[in-house]
């Protein structure tokens, strides 16, 4: 599981979340970036992640994993990482929005952040999915990133009357975190509201362990493998 992001508090907290959550038959490794942004809130952090994610999903591939998780809501470096190695490798906005389309015919998605920059990241993933049908709203609970968790119960009561507004004003029948940060949220939220809540990292984490289970790679047709040629790397 590929935190794109520099070493941080994320990761303890992400140790802890995936280690009580896999499937007994699973092992769970939880790394960072050496170089990149503290936290993605933009497209100029994805960019400055994703070849260092790519990377990180290599060196993954080369040590006999099975899998790979790329643990942000904006997927940074998956269609790269998916050209470049043989195994899953499973974003977790995507895999959110592809549950929240099992459970209800509309969804909404609630971000953390502040509004100056919520729209762009959801409903690029929404567009690139092709299921703008089905998506009826995003929200933004104006919380950056870096302060998730400084105040907890403060974050989920702001995600909770953000998830409340989409159900009661824009008429989601599924509300879908934004942000892997949230992880461990979703069943406080969907607990008083009675409305089913994904959780991104979650879902990431179940769908990695079905596309083993099933034994199902990545197809070369959609992601071929990028010919040889000379790449001068920083790494």
């Amino acid at each position: 599981m590929i935190n794109p992001i520099l070493p941080s508090e994320f990761d303890k907290q992400d140790r802890v979340f995936f280690a009580d959550n896999v499937n007994p038959s699973f092992e769970v490794e939880v790394k960072s970036l050496d170089y990149g942004p503290a936290s993605i809130e933009g497209y100029y952090d994805e960019t400055l992640a994703a070849p260092f994610v790519v990377k990180r999903v290599v060196d993954a591939g080369r040590r006999g994993f099975d899998a790979v998780i790329i643990n942000c809501f904006m997927d940074p470096g998956l269609d790269a990482a998916r050209e470049a190695v043989e195994i899953p490798v499973v974003g977790a906005g995507e895999s959110a929005i592809c549950l929240a389309l099992m459970v209800g015919d509309s969804f909404s998605i609630i971000d953390p952040g502040p509004r100056n920059y919520v729209s762009y990241a959801p409903t690029r993933q929404v567009r690139r999915m092709g299921v703008e049908n089905r998506f009826v709203s995003v929200r933004g609970a104006g919380v950056p990133v870096l302060e998730i968790t400084k105040d907890l119960d403060k974050t989920t009561e702001r995600i909770r009357l953000e998830v409340l507004k989409a159900v009661e004003e824009d008429g989601a029948e599924v509300v879908v975190l934004g942000c892997t940060g949230l992880a461990g949220l979703a069943p406080k939220v969907q607990a008083k509201l009675g409305v089913p809540v994904i959780d991104p990292a979650l879902a990431a984490l179940r769908m990695a362990e079905v596309l083993v289970q099933l034994k199902l790679p990545t197809s070369r047709a959609s992601y071929p493998e990028s010919p040889e040629k000379p790449r001068k790397l920083p790494f």
